[in-house]
């Protein structure tokens, strides 16, 4: 299998795991942002530092030492920020808004790939985006909820959005690199943040377990598969794909909760995937 291939399936199974979060939310809808967040990113923290345990072996400290200070910094700083974003974003709209607004972030990864790493974006990349926005403006202005709460509900959405491409632009420019450190300390970080400034509300013990299984299922496995993708796919790509989850989002809502999008949801969905599948096709093709 052609690395890039495998790039591209590694995020593209990333994608699929992330676009459960808005089921896991509306889960638990009356568990206070903040909280629900901590617990989430303590949980990926810890299933990260499982999985980095069990796959370096006696090579886990020696990343950790060998780790670029300003990758954990800038990688972490994005995660929480953008992760603590996305949690307060969803309780001020629907699942089809966020997931709307989030996949803007693409444009942002494209603009900050060429300033910070230099990478040349083919035409077919921007049109491909162009595309994939047309069919996320036809999921907003379709699903009757896609309005945010607001001008504070549309600018935590951006921040989301903004934070995700910073996200994936450190990701790709730190892959030689493991950057599971920087994950854990995103993740470990969030929820000492939300502890030391008084705001976890007591939940209980079934909320700990539900939210710690997001936190393995929803973020840690999907940050494995996503950095290493990284390592095979341009930026733009790798956060074209995700733009996926402005249809595969709201779609598990609906089949679980019943939180049924209008037709418009499935039309913009199916130019976000066709924007990805020719990107895809024409990346392949000219991968030697």
């Amino acid at each position: 299998m052609r690395l890039q291939t495998k790039g591209l399936l590694l995020v593209a199974g990333a994608t699929f795991f992330w676009s459960l979060s808005g089921a896991f939310v509306r889960f638990l809808p009356s568990t206070d942002p903040w909280t629900f967040n901590a617990w989430r990113g303590l949980g990926m923290g810890l299933s990260l530092i499982v999985w980095t345990l069990l796959h370096y072996g006696r090579g886990a400290l020696p990343l950790l030492r060998q780790s670029d200070p300003r990758a954990i910094l800038i990688a972490a700083t994005f995660f929480g920020i953008g992760s603590s974003a996305y949690i307060a974003a969803l309780n001020m709209a629907s699942v089809a808004a966020v997931s709307c607004l989030g996949a803007t972030s693409g444009l942002f990864a494209a603009v900050l790939a060429r300033i910070w790493l230099g990478e040349r974006t083919r035409m077919v990349f921007y049109l491909a985006t162009a595309v994939a926005m047309v069919g996320v403006a036809v999921i907003a202005f379709s699903e009757r909820n896609a309005h945010v709460s607001g001008l504070a509900g549309s600018l935590v959405a951006m921040v989301m959005a903004v934070c995700f491409a910073g996200q994936s632009v450190a990701l790709r420019r730190y892959s030689a690199q493991g950057m599971e450190p920087a994950m854990i300390v995103g993740g470990l970080g969030v929820f000492v943040t939300i502890a030391t400034f008084g705001t976890l509300a007591p939940v209980g013990g079934d909320t700990i377990l539900l939210l710690f299984l997001m936190g393995a299922v929803q973020l840690a496995l999907p940050m494995v598969l996503y950095m290493r993708g990284a390592r095979h796919v341009p930026v733009t790509q790798m956060v074209l794909i995700t733009m996926s989850d402005a249809f595969l989002n709201p779609l598990w809502v609906w089949l679980v909760f019943g939180e049924l999008p209008v037709a418009g949801v499935f039309w913009g969905g199916a130019l976000i995937l066709g924007a990805i599948a020719a990107t895809t096709v024409h990346a392949h093709g000219k991968t030697p």
